[in-house]
């Protein structure tokens, strides 16, 4: 008992080591991401080119003034795909850049 006691208050201070992590999914816009179609990504899994971001995974380019560009919160790249489809077959529904010291 005193066991789930000091993890329930753990749990509500926020104790580190023992808190539950927030999901990654608290970021993503409800138009981007139906719960389970969003997910951070490796900065090299995209690259800038002159017309916008290319998805190297499906040769996709996203317009930098296009709505599916977001603006990462935390600094990390992320990618929205259609139905979870996160392959070369796959759509881009959003993709979260971090600012780029502009």
């Amino acid at each position: 008992m005193g066991r789930t006691l000091a993890l329930l208050v753990s749990l509500c201070l926020g104790i580190p080591g023992l808190a539950i992590p927030a999901w990654s999914h608290d970021i993503y816009e409800v138009a981007c991401c139906a719960g389970r179609d969003c997910r951070p990504i490796p900065a090299s899994d995209v690259t800038p080119t002159k017309k916008g971001w290319l998805v190297r995974a499906t040769g996709e380019i996203i317009s930098y003034d296009t709505w599916p560009l977001k603006r990462s919160p935390d600094g990390q790249f992320h990618r929205c795909a259609a139905f979870n489809d996160f392959g070369p077959t796959g759509r881009t529904k959003c993709l979260y850049v971090p600012d780029m010291g502009e």
